[in-house]
């Protein structure tokens, strides 16, 4: 074979010196040209952004008729319908469970390593941009029985050990409105009286599509809440004056006033923001009386008038998530017990009513709905008083986990209200392959608030529903079922009249309710097809907690190679949507997330969740000023050390 050398001497080819820079010019030049043609195009893309999106330089409006609920460009989350869910082997990772694209904040997409560290004081510095995309993995196996309510779960495979999965939620940036325990929130020129403020609303004005909810003597006309419906929407001091600052698309305000500037309306409006409440003028025609033309339809009657919270008697929750047979006998409750004293945590999240319906202790309310529940319970009401009390002796803070809406065991005692098909009248198993109830069943609803009330009674000291939504149902199968619908309510609307029903029936046992949700509904600006929709829960739960487990987020999620690998940023940017979400309504609930205590092993490039990542994950809460947080792991395997 002829060598390097062969090919040089060999004379077939020869260029003289001219034409040889002229070959090397007509490169230099052509990479120029390229060079020049693309900074064009980026800069005439940003310009037109600008021009679509945002207020002329001159202040003035553009295209302020632009239909955006119907161009495409507004962030709202794919349909569920739309995507292809690949169900992970396990019953315990119904949190973000759809891969839909959606808004997240915009913290630099290049980020690459764990050094991501941003100061709490910077937090409104980070601006959320619609063109990022956050997507959710589908890409699990048998290993995702470590994660809580995870997306694409299949639940057949799990035992009753890891049974459970769960809805989450995420604290507010004001670690000091936390502080105190069985405390009112009330808002800035509010009438919200106490918790029990929902007793003059029946069960009949809860099934309603109401736009107020009665609170005491008073009632807020819902029409002075208003939504940003553009992109960069300007707040000025006065009609034309100087700008204050930049609404979000979505953005949450309260009308105050009304006035003409030269041809154009403006509107006075309040919001808050982690740093105040900000006052100032917006042009009228960038706000909408409805979430119709930013999420769809199915929001109208969502209500956001105050809400009385009741706060827990311990102010800053480190808990871990124990399935029913994980306390089932008096050694192992003396084990947690140990495990807990030895780490610094103070709660314990229990299964009360598990992912299979099942109860923890014997409840009148399963002898009424669902005799067959009772029957592998542990405990007698008697004997469950007796562990409660222990466990408070301890010094544990005591939640009761009742899985809502995901409820095998109540489906099928009630196929006649459970989803079916409407063809064959089969049972819809969704990716858990377990017949689904009906958030819409109201006979259901006064099932699960009795568990409730009996968990109160026998001394727990919260309620917290997961499961707490609709199945994720694909557009052909939402089609193809019959979900029991009686009224008009859509997912969102039914999922909040439960959460309000809830509310005013535990209202005399004085003990918060707090609700999981998937990590993305921090971040989508619609309910994500499953009925939650941020502002509608927090705005009536005193604990909202979302779910923000690093390993469920697909790569490239906020601009990180491999979510799994960065546990602080992956949490951070997760949380932060929620915390500012939390400005957009009147009565927010705190957030108190659950973060993640298992590793992925299904995960391509997944890092081991030692204590060295749930400092990490730890870490970026306390940077948003949140200072308590649940571990989920299905298996109940968790890390000795001191948690903080």
């Amino acid at each position: 074979m002829a060598g390097d050398n062969d090919y040089k001497n060999d004379d077939r080819v020869k260029l003289s010196k001219p034409l040889k820079k002229a070959i090397e010019r007509a490169k230099r030049t052509r990479l120029k040209v390229g060079l020049i043609a693309a900074l064009l195009f980026v800069v005439s893309l940003g310009i037109f952004f600008a021009v679509i999106f945002s207020e002329g330089k001159d202040g003035s409006p553009t295209f302020s008729n632009l239909p955006i609920a119907q161009d495409g460009n507004q962030p709202n989350v794919s349909d569920v319908a739309n995507l292809d869910v690949n169900p992970l082997n396990g019953k315990n990772g119904d949190e973000q469970s759809l891969p839909a694209p959606t808004t997240t904040s915009n913290v630099s997409s290049n980020a690459t390593s764990n050094d991501f560290n941003v100061d709490a004081a910077s937090t409104e510095d980070i601006q959320t941009s619609f063109e990022d995309i956050i997507v959710i993995s589908t890409d699990a196996s048998e290993e995702s029985t470590n994660s809580n309510d995870v997306t694409n779960v299949d639940s057949s495979n799990v035992s009753t050990n890891s049974s459970s999965s769960k809805d989450v939620a995420v604290k507010s940036i004001d670690s000091n409105s936390q502080s105190q325990t069985n405390q009112v929130v009330k808002d800035e020129g509010t009438d919200a009286e106490s918790n029990s403020s929902f007793k003059d609303a029946s069960d009949n004005d809860l099934a309603k599509n109401s736009t107020s909810i009665a609170l005491g003597s008073s009632s807020i006309d819902a029409s002075k809440y208003l939504f940003v419906s553009a992109f960069g929407v300007s707040i000025f001091d006065a009609p034309g004056g100087k700008v204050l600052d930049t609404l979000k698309y979505a953005s949450y305000v309260q009308k105050l006033d009304e006035t003409k500037f030269g041809t154009e309306t403006f509107t006075k409006v309040a919001y808050r923001t982690p740093d105040g409440k900000i006052i100032g003028w917006v042009r009228s025609a960038f706000l909408s009386s409805s979430l119709k033309p930013i999420a769809g339809s199915g929001y109208e009657d969502i209500s956001f008038e105050p809400v009385s919270k009741t706060f827990g008697r311990v102010s800053d929750v480190r808990g871990i998530y124990l399935t029913r047979t994980s306390v089932n006998t008096k050694e192992k409750i003396a084990n947690w017990i140990s495990f807990a004293k030895k780490t610094n945590l103070n709660a314990f999240v229990i299964d009360v009513k598990d992912d299979d319906g099942l109860m923890l202790f014997t409840t009148s309310a399963a002898a009424k709905f669902v005799p067959k529940a009772n029957e592998d319970a542990f405990y007698s009401k008697e004997e469950m008083k007796s562990v409660v009390s222990e466990l408070k002796a301890a010094g544990i803070y005591v939640i009761a986990r009742i899985v809502a809406f995901k409820d095998p065991s109540y489906a099928r005692a009630h196929m006649d209200r459970a989803i079916v098909y409407k063809d064959t009248g089969a049972p819809y198993m969704g990716i858990y392959k377990v017949p689904w109830a009906s958030a819409y069943d109201k006979q259901l609803w006064e099932y699960n608030v009795s568990v409730a009330k009996e968990a109160a009674e026998v001394g727990f000291d919260e309620i917290q529903y997961d499961y707490v939504r609709f199945p994720e149902l694909t557009e052909y199968d939402r089609n193809r079922v019959n979900l029991r619908k009686t009224g008009d309510d859509s997912f969102a609307e039914c999922i909040q009249k439960f959460l309000i029903y809830s509310k005013k029936e535990l209202a005399p046992y004085n003990v918060p309710l707090a609700a999981d949700v998937f990590g993305l509904v921090s971040t989508a600006v619609d309910d994500l097809g499953i009925g939650q929709y941020w502002e509608a829960i927090s705005n009536v739960v005193d604990y909202i907690c979302p779910m923000v487990y690093p390993s469920h987020y697909a790569n490239g999620s906020f601009g990180l190679s491999i979510p799994d690998q960065f546990p602080y940023e992956t949490v951070y940017r997760s949380v932060l949507d929620g915390v500012r979400r939390n400005c957009n309504i009147p009565t927010p609930a705190r957030i108190r997330p659950w973060i993640q205590s298992f590793t992925a092993t299904w995960v391509k490039g997944h890092i081991t969740y030692d204590e060295n990542a749930i400092r990490k994950e730890i870490k970026a809460l306390k940077d948003l000023g949140i200072n308590e947080y649940m571990f989920w792991n299905a298996s109940n395997r968790y890390v000795e050390m001191w948690y903080n």
